[in-house]
């Protein structure tokens, strides 16, 4: 292989390779640029029933009453079931101290 023809691949070859470069950039200009034209705002989602609600909404449910009941049991039951993690294990506790208060006295 001559000179010439060495220098004419080494030439094809970095040509091919500045297309491919300039056809990955266009492609991701492309995607970047139909990713801004459908972007949404932002925001989050009615943990009832998962509509789009402002970032700063606190409880994070919507505007619908029937969310606001459903919400409000699932507090309340939230509640009751810390009260029982709490207050079952206290009272076998007492109840294991009485008995060894009374098998020792």
């Amino acid at each position: 292989m001559s000179r010439k023809e060495k220098i004419l691949k080494a030439a094809q070859k970095t040509a091919q390779e500045a297309r491919d470069a300039a056809q990955r950039h266009r492609e991701s200009e492309r995607r970047k640029r139909a990713r801004r034209e459908f972007q949404t705002p932002e925001h989050r989602h009615c943990v009832i029933c998962w509509a789009p609600i402002p970032l700063d909404s606190d409880p994070a449910i919507c505007s619908e009453a029937t969310c606001a009941e459903k919400q409000e049991k699932r507090e309340a039951s939230r509640k009751r079931l810390t009260v029982m993690l709490y207050l079952f294990p206290g009272i076998a506790i007492l109840l294991v101290m009485l008995q060894l208060m009374g098998a020792s006295g």
